[in-house]
């Protein structure tokens, strides 16, 4: 017999299973159905034989081209567009990163784990009352109002847009851990776009895609979120940059590229380095198990 709040957990699950069985697109993890069995409770999606997003970046075996990590990345970002426009209601996903994006025999790919997914509407968001998700990608807002919105999902996926240009994870590891937009803005203050490019491409992309997408991933993790793109435009500028790896990826032998495609002066923007710097601060604060300030528990 259940008690009253496994009852109303059950009530929960069923609406969200149900919910989640109305959501179809071609870049999200088909859900298959749902199973019971008393307190158990389980999720039932395709198989992606490719496994995650994260396993092709760290783990050893045959790196992404450049162009395929440009596919990944477009896919995942429709998936999200989706999600953020075209459900009603529109869903946040509250956990976007590498270990949720997920391919198949083709490295299509599809955002997976909907089982943080939050309805939220045009006139506010979502508030919770704890942190969650995965440290490292999380809204640096977040976790200081625990307010959620679909700019949330937009700075979890320029992390994992970091990832797909460096192969780094989100906090890299050393004497003092830091965040990776901090990394690449620090690299970038010197005009070093090649210092941050996954080695094992050895140099085969297109100079003014990977500037194109990395200029978009630092947009996508500023701290404030106004001053974030829509998924909408993350899709839109994501196209334009596999426009240009496909334009010159004929004739491209060896390195042959532009290194200095158009005008980059991150050393001049001091106010973006103060904003990823309060962005790695917050997190680190979080990463240590400082208590973020947010609204009391309701």
């Amino acid at each position: 017999m259940h008690s009253h709040s496994s009852s109303q957990g059950v009530k929960e699950f069923l609406a969200e299973a149900q919910n989640l069985t109305r959501v179809h697109h071609k870049n999200l993890v088909s859900l298959l159905g749902y199973s019971m069995d008393g307190d158990c409770m389980a999720l039932v999606y395709e198989y992606m034989q490719e496994g995650t997003l994260q396993d092709k970046l760290r783990v050893n075996g045959r790196p992404l081209s450049w162009k395929e990590r440009l596919r990944v990345a477009c896919e995942s970002a429709q998936g999200l567009e989706y999600l953020h426009k075209a459900c009603n209601p529109p869903l946040i996903h509250r956990d976007v990163k590498t270990d949720n994006i997920l391919l198949n025999t083709n490295l299509e790919a599809k955002i997976a784990d909907f089982g943080l997914s939050r309805a939220f509407n045009n006139a506010s968001s979502h508030v919770s009352t704890a942190v969650v998700g995965t440290p490292g990608y999380l809204d640096p807002e977040y976790y200081q109002s625990y307010q959620l919105s679909e700019k949330s999902d937009v700075f979890s996926f320029g992390v994992v847009l970091l990832e797909i240009i460096t192969a780094k994870p989100p906090i890299i590891a050393g004497p003092e851990r830091v965040h990776l937009a901090k990394w690449v803005t620090q690299k970038l203050s010197k005009e070093d776009i090649e210092s941050i490019v996954d080695l094992r491409m050895h140099g085969q992309y297109d100079i003014n895609s990977v500037w194109k997408v990395t200029e978009l991933a630092l947009k996508c993790t500023q701290h404030s979120s106004v001053q974030r793109p829509t998924m909408s435009v993350v899709v839109a500028e994501l196209g334009d940059s596999l426009d240009l790896e496909i334009s010159t990826e004929g004739t491209r032998n060896g390195r042959t590229f532009n290194m200095n495609p158009h005008p980059h002066n991150y050393s001049r923007n001091d106010n973006f380095i103060s904003d990823v710097n309060q962005n790695s601060v917050v997190e680190m604060s979080y990463m240590d198990g400082m208590t973020a300030p947010g609204p009391a528990a309701r």
